[in-house]
C-alpha cells in the first residue's frame, strides 16, 4: 500500500489563560482518503498534570478529558479503530475533513489543539501510534536518558568500588546566571572544579540522532570554554556504534571535535583509562 497523507494535532491540558502553560497529554490524526479519525490520550497516568500543576484539584482534569473523549466518541462515530486499507469517494474524505477542521479550531477550553501538522504515512494507525509516543509520551528523550542513567550508575559504582568516589561531587551545576549545564561527577578545588566526567550515549538510531547529541554537549563545552566555567579536564566515557557505518563514523567525529575543545573522549569500556583520569 502506497503513503497517504494525514493530518495530525496534539490535544494539549492548558488550565490557566492567563500563564499560557501547557502540557500535551494527547493527539488526533485524520487521513481523508481513508475515512480514517483516529485518537489518542493518556488516561492513566497522571503525574505529569499534578507535577506541572500541582495546585490544581486532578478531578478537573479527569473530568474535562472524560468529556473531550465523549465527544471524540461522538464525532467519529465509532468505538473501535476503523480498518484503513480502503480508499473512499472524494465527498465523504471532505466529510471527515470537515470533522476534523471543527474538533481543532482555537477555542478558550481547558483543552486545546496546537497547530495542524501533515505527515504521509502507509498506516494511519502505526503513525498514530508513533506521534504519540513522541509528542506525549517524549520517548526520544527516554532513550536517551535511560541510556546514559544506566551508564552513570555503572561509573558511579566503578568510583565507588576504586574508593574515588568520596572525591566526586554529583549533579553539579557549572556556568553562571546566564548559562549552565549539569554534569554528574565532578571534583572540585575549594570552590573550583578542576575535573568532570560525563557518560555520553552515541549508540543511536542514526547519524542525525548521534550528531544531534554530541552536538549539544560540543556547544555546551564551548560554552563553559567562553565564560570560563569549565572543569580544567573533562571526560566523556563514550558508547559508540560498533564496527563501520555512517553511525560508527558520526561517533568519531563527535569525539574529535571534543577532543579539539581539549577534553577527553574514551570508550566505556576502558575502565582503566577513566581510572586514571579519576584519581586525584
Amino acid at each position: 500500500m502506497k503513503e497517504v497523507v494525514c493530518n495530525y494535532a496534539i490535544a494539549r491540558f492548558r488550565p490557566y489563560r492567563e500563564t499560557g502553560e501547557f502540557v500535551n497529554v494527547g493527539l488526533v490524526l485524520v487521513c481523508p482518503q481513508l475515512n480514517y479519525f483516529g485518537y489518542l490520550f493518556e488516561t492513566r497516568k497522571h503525574k505529569r498534570i499534578t507535577d506541572f500543576f500541582p495546585e490544581l484539584e486532578l478531578e478537573v482534569f479527569k473530568a474535562g478529558l472524560g468529556g473531550l473523549l465523549q465527544e471524540l466518541a461522538r464525532i467519529t462515530g465509532r468505538e473501535q479503530e476503523p480498518e484503513t486499507n480502503q480508499y473512499v469517494l472524494r465527498e465523504e474524505a471532505e466529510v471527515g475533513m470537515a470533522r476534523f477542521r471543527e474538533l481543532v479550531r482555537v477555542r478558550e477550553t481547558l483543552f486545546q489543539f496546537g497547530q495542524v501538522g501533515t505527515i504521509l504515512a502507509v498506516d494511519p494507525r502505526t503513525k498514530l501510534q508513533e506521534l504519540f509516543q513522541y509528542y506525549v509520551k517524549r520517548q526520544f528523550a527516554k532513550d536517551r536518558e535511560f541510556q546514559e542513567l544506566i551508564m552513570r550508575r555503572r561509573l558511579a559504582g566503578f568510583l565507588k568500588d576504586a574508593e574515588l568516589d568520596r572525591f566526586y561531587k554529583t549533579d553539579q551545576r557549572l556556568g553562571d546566571e546566564s548559562y549552565h549545564v549539569i554534569l554528574p561527577f565532578v571534583h572540585f578545588q575549594g570552590n573550583i572544579a578542576t575535573k568532570a566526567i560525563k557518560p555520553l550515549h552515541l549508540d543511536k538510531e542514526g547519524p542525525t540522532e548521534i550528531y544531534r547529541h554530541g552536538d549539544a554537549w560540543i556547544s555546551a563545552v564551548k560554552r563553559l570554554r567562553q565564560i570560563n566555567k569549565a572543569p580544567k579536564r573533562i571526560l566523556f566515557t563514550v558508547k559508540a556504534p560498533k564496527g563501520k557505518s555512517k553511525k560508527s563514523a558520526a561517533a568519531e567525529e563527535i569525539c574529535k571535535e571534543l577532543r579539539a575543545l581539549d577534553a577527553m573522549a574514551i570508550p566505556f569500556a576502558n575502565s582503566d583509562e577513566i581510572l586514571d583520569f579519576a584519581r586525584v
